[in-house]
C-alpha cells in the first residue's frame, strides 16, 4: 500500500512516526511537527539529487577539459606545413570559454580591412619559377622580392581604444610616500601652480605593455611614467613603471590585489584584521539601537579609521601586490635618464601557474652602462634580475631585446628556470638567460650562419615579446614557433627624420637552429598617427608607432570544410611616445597557415650560403617595401607651410 504527501509517495517501509501521523493516529500538533519532518526529509532528498547532478556536471566539464588537454599535449605533426591542414574543430567544442579574454564584444565589433605583404625567407629554390635568361644573367641562383612575398588580408577593430590613467592619483600617491622618489620630485617651485599644470608640463605616460592573466582574471598592464622639472618629452629625469589593471573589457580595477608568488598568505589574516579593528577602537556601530550612541560609534570610527587603513595597506602588502602602483624598482635618482625604460611584459606560464615578467632597460651606476633588466612584479623575494652576456664585452648600452619563453619551461623551489631574447635581428641572434641570476649565453649567433654584410641591418628593434600559435594547434616534431611585432626604424624616408611602424615577424626554432620565416613590414592599421607635436598627424620629426604587447591570441572557430580559422588578438600601441591604445587583430592564424599552403616553404631550415642569400634578400625587401610606405604615408601627411 502506498500513501502520497504533496505529491511524493511512501511505501510501507516508512518510519512509524510518520505511518502514523499519515495515518491521523495523533495529535494535530504531532501531525504537524511530521509533515515538517517529512518536508525536511523531501528537501533533503531533492538537496541530494541536485547535489549528484552538480557533481555529474562537474565531472562532465573536468573530463572535457582533461580531454581537450590531452590532446593539445600529445598532439603532434611532423612538419610545419602539415599545421596548415589539422581540423581543430572537436577541440574548440569542448573549450572552456568561461575564463577567456575572448568576448562576444569583442566578437561582434566592427573590422576593418587592410592588405598586407610579407616576406618568406626560407623558400625551396628549386621550386620557384625560373628566371628569363635574358634578364637574369644567373636565373638559377636569382630571387626575387616578387618570388618572396606573401599577399594577404587582415582585419583590424575599427575602435582603437585610448587606454588612460589617474595621473593626478598617481602623483599624489608617490608624493604621500617617504621614499627617494618622493623626495626627488616634491619641488618648492610648484607652489602656486595647479594639479593641472604640474601634470601636464612635468609629467608623461606611454608604452603600456598589457597580458591577460587567466588565474587573476584581469589584464595588467605596466607602462612609462616620465617626469622632469622642464619638459618630459625632450628632457627626461625620471622614468618609473606605471602597474594598472583591467577587466576584459578594458574597464580599471582599481583596488585588485594579487598575492605575491613567493608568500605564503596566513590563513587567519582576517582575523588579524578585526583584532587590529578592536585594537584601535573600531566598533560595528550597527550593535548600538539608540541613536546617540549609533551617531558617537561613527564619530569616534572615523577619528581612527585613518590610522587603521594604513595599517591595513601596510598588512596587506607584505602579501599582496595592489594596482594601480608604481613598481619599487631601485634606481639612483639623480642625474637625467634614470629609471627604468621602455617596459615591456611577458607572462610566464608552468601549469597553472601564471606571472607576468616586465622587461626594461635601466642604467647601473655600480655596473656605468645601461642594462637589460627583469623585474617579476608578483615576487617579494629578489624581485629584480640584471642580465649580463657571458663571453662578451658588455656594450655601454644594451636595449631593445625581444623576450620569449621555450614551450617546456621548468622551475623548482630554488630555481625561476630561464628566459630566452632576440637580442639581435639582423643578424639573428638569441640569448637564453637565467632569472635567478641574470647570467645569458648566446645559443644562437651571426658566426653561426657566416652571415653577410647583406643581412645586417639595425632598423628592426624589440618591440612586443613573443608568443606561441594559439595552443589548440598541434605542436610540431622537434620545432617551436613565435610570432612577434617588433618595431622597424627608417630614416629619412618621406615622413620626418624617424619613421616607426610595427611589423610581424614568425620566428622558428628547429633543433637548435633559429630563424625568421616570415617578415612583414610596416602595419599600419589604417591609421592616421599622432604627430611628434601632438597637434595632428602630419609627418614633423619623428613619425612613431609604437607596438607594446600582445594580451592575448586565441581561436574562437574553425570552418570544418574551409579549415580558415577566427582567431583574435588584441595588441597593444603607442603613438608619438603620449598614449596607450589596444587594437584587435583578426586573420593573423590564416595569413601564416596560407603561406605553407601557397609557397615552397622549407620544412626545415639549413645553414648555407645559400640561405645567407635569400636572408639578405629578404631583408632588401623589407626595407625597400617599408620605404614605399613611409614616403606615400609623408605624401599623404605632409608637413604645414608654418612649420
Amino acid at each position: 500500500m502506498e500513501n502520497k504527501l504533496e505529491g511524493h509517495s511512501f511505501s510501507k517501509s516508512t518510519s512509524p512516526e510518520l505511518e502514523t501521523t499519515i495515518n491521523g493516529e495523533n495529535s494535530p500538533r504531532r501531525c504537524q511537527l511530521s509533515i515538517k519532518n517529512c518536508k525536511r526529509w523531501f528537501l533533503g532528498r531533492r538537496c541530494f539529487l541536485i547535489y549528484k547532478i552538480i557533481l555529474l556536471l562537474l565531472l562532465g566539464k573536468l573530463l572535457m577539459l582533461a580531454y581537450y588537454h590531452s590532446r593539445i599535449d600529445h598532439h603532434i605533426v611532423p612538419e610545419r606545413r602539415d599545421l596548415a591542414y589539422v581540423d581543430v574543430t572537436s577541440l574548440l567544442r569542448h573549450k572552456s570559454w568561461s575564463r577567456s579574454p575572448l568576448s562576444e564584444k569583442v566578437i561582434n565589433q566592427s573590422y576593418m580591412e587592410e592588405e598586407v605583404v610579407g616576406f618568406a625567407s626560407n623558400l625551396d629554390k628549386a621550386q620557384v619559377p625560373k628566371k628569363n635568361f635574358d634578364t637574369f644573367p644567373d636565373p638559377s641562383t636569382l630571387i626575387t622580392c616578387q618570388d618572396l612575398a606573401w599577399h594577404s588580408r587582415i582585419k583590424h577593430s575599427e575602435s582603437i581604444k585610448v587606454l588612460e590613467d589617474n595621473m593626478y592619483e598617481a602623483r599624489r600617491s608617490l608624493i604621500s610616500q617617504e621614499s627617494f622618489l618622493s623626495r626627488r620630485i616634491k619641488n618648492e617651485k610648484e607652489k602656486g601652480m595647479t594639479d593641472r599644470d604640474i601634470i601636464q608640463k612635468k609629467w608623461g605616460q606611454f608604452g603600456g605593455s598589457a597580458v591577460w592573466l587567466e588565474s587573476e582574471q584581469c589584464y595588467v598592464m605596466y607602462s612609462r611614467i616620465v617626469w622632469s622639472e622642464t619638459t618630459p618629452r625632450n628632457n627626461v629625469q625620471l622614468s618609473l613603471v606605471r602597474a594598472q589593471a583591467f577587466d576584459k573589457d578594458w574597464n580599471e580595477i582599481k583596488g585588485k590585489r594579487i598575492p605575491y608568488a613567493d608568500i605564503k598568505v596566513p590563513p587567519d589574516l582576517n582575523a588579524a584584521f578585526d583584532s587590529l579593528d578592536k585594537e584601535l577602537g573600531l566598533r560595528d556601530c550597527h550593535q548600538f539601537k539608540d541613536h546617540a550612541s549609533h551617531d558617537a560609534c561613527i564619530v569616534e570610527n572615523t577619528k581612527n579609521s585613518y590610522d587603521a587603513i594604513e595599517r591595513k595597506e601596510r598588512m596587506i602588502s607584505k602579501y599582496y601586490l595592489t594596482y594601480p602602483t608604481v613598481l619599487e624598482v631601485p634606481f639612483n635618482p639623480q642625474g637625467k635618464w634614470r629609471g627604468p625604460e621602455d617596459p615591456h611584459v611577458i607572462v610566464r606560464k608552468i601549469g597553472d601557474f601564471e606571472e607576468p615578467v616586465v622587461i626594461f632597460n635601466m642604467f647601473d651606476d655600480f655596473n656605468d652602462r645601461r642594462m637589460m633588466m627583469a623585474y617579476m612584479p608578483h615576487r617579494k623575494s629578489e624581485p629584480l634580475v640584471k642580465f649580463t652576456i657571458n663571453g662578451r664585452v658588455p656594450k655601454k648600452t644594451e636595449k631593445n631585446w625581444a623576450p620569449f619563453f621555450h614551450q617546456h619551461l621548468s622551475s623548482s623551489s630554488i630555481s625561476r628556470g630561464f628566459i630566452h631574447f632576440i637580442y639581435s635581428f639582423s643578424p639573428l641572434e638569441i640569448l637564453k638567460c637565467s632569472l635567478n641570476d641574470g647570467v645569458c649565453e648566446m645559443v644562437f649567433e651571426a658566426d653561426t650562419i657566416k652571415v653577410s654584410d647583406d643581412n645586417k641591418f639595425g632598423g628592426i628593434r624589440g618591440g612586443t615579446q613573443y608568443v606561441p600559435l594559439p595552443d589548440v594547434l598541434p605542436k610540431v616534431a622537434g620545432q617551436q614557433m613565435w610570432i612577434g611585432f617588433p618595431k622597424l626604424h627608417i630614416e629619412n624616408c618621406g615622413c620626418g627624420n624617424h619613421y616607426y611602424r610595427p611589423m610581424l615577424s614568425l620566428l622558428v626554432e628547429d633543433h637548435g637552429v633559429y630563424h625568421q620565416e616570415l617578415m612583414v613590414p610596416a602595419f599600419t592599421f589604417n591609421m592616421d598617427v599622432l604627430g611628434w607635436d601632438l597637434e595632428g598627424t602630419s609627418c614633423t620629426y619623428i613619425n612613431i608607432l609604437s607596438p607594446n604587447a600582445i594580451g592575448f591570441w586565441e581561436v574562437a572557430s574553425q570552418d570544418p570544410q574551409t579549415e580558415e580559422y577566427e582567431d583574435y588578438l588584441a595588441l597593444t600601441i603607442s603613438e608619438a611616445d603620449f598614449n596607450t591604445r589596444v587594437i584587435y587583430l583578426k586573420g593573423i592564424l590564416n595569413f601564416i597557415m596560407d603561406l605553407y599552403k601557397q609557397k615552397p616553404v622549407k620544412d626545415h631550415f639549413e645553414i648555407s650560403k645559400e640561405a645567407d642569400s635569400i636572408i639578405g634578400e629578404t631583408l632588401k625587401c623589407v626595407v625597400s617595401s617599408t620605404k614605399s610606405y613611409c614616403e606615400e604615408y609623408g605624401l599623404a601627411h605632409p608637413v604645414k607651410k608654418d612649420k
